[in-house]
């Protein structure tokens, strides 16, 4: 049998494992505590990063970032209308139909007549249309009728050969912003179709869809002017 005084330290050795073992327990939990709010603030920073939308006001983006908004139906013709009525440099366009026979205030001529305005404050405005191998071909006459308003107004347009059809629906905006997607310039799709495009805030996707079009251009049908 150990004497009380043995029996005494060995408890009060007891006690001090026991309060070791919680104060451990304890740290461990605190380390762990730590190191999740570290993560929840890292993310906190991160994500807002990785959402889609509208850059924020006032800050420019590098020419290597990249922002892809999705535009259905009409959203398309307020998001065009915005940067054509804002361009201060070019607008390059490359459109299968680009009617504008309808009523003045339908959104296609809303469209041609920004161009219009973007030229008159010295924005380089260039537009190329498909023309198709048939003289009785409504698209031609749509085409060409449009054509012939955005030549008045000193908007460059272009013809595509004859022997191959362009299809593409896309524009570009002071070498930043593509819009490309199934949207023609008619009223029905800006208006009322079932339609889906895509704006692109990069200059990359930008230049590299300049060059597309612009090497069509240089082996175009018709120039005008």
């Amino acid at each position: 049998m150990p004497d009380f005084i043995t029996l005494v330290y060995r408890v009060s050795i007891g006690k001090e494992m026991v309060s070791g073992f919680h104060r451990c327990k304890y740290a461990n939990l605190a380390v762990m505590v730590n190191r999740i709010f570290a993560i929840l603030l890292a993310l906190s920073f991160l994500l807002p990063s990785l959402v889609l939308g509208e850059p924020p006001k006032n800050v420019e983006l590098r020419a290597t970032e990249s922002r892809v908004i999705i535009l259905e139906d009409k959203a398309y013709f307020d998001a065009l209308l915005d940067k054509i009525n804002r361009a201060r440099s070019n607008i390059l366009i490359s459109m299968y139909l680009f009617k504008t026979t309808g009523r003045k205030e339908s959104p296609a001529n809303k469209i041609k007549e920004a161009l219009i305005k973007a030229v008159k404050r010295g924005v380089h405005v260039k537009v190329l249309l498909e023309v198709e191998s048939g003289r009785s071909s409504s698209l031609n006459k749509e085409n060409r009728y449009t054509a012939d308003g955005l030549i008045k107004g000193g908007v460059k347009v272009s013809f595509d050969s004859p022997g191959k059809r362009t299809h593409t629906k896309a524009i570009v905006v002071d070498n930043r912003y593509t819009f490309i997607g199934s949207h023609n310039l008619t009223s029905s799709a800006l208006g009322y179709n079932n339609e889906l495009s895509l704006m692109i805030d990069s200059a990359d996707v930008a230049g590299e869809t300049t060059r597309y079009i612009e090497e069509i251009i240089a082996k175009s049908f018709i120039k005008r002017p």
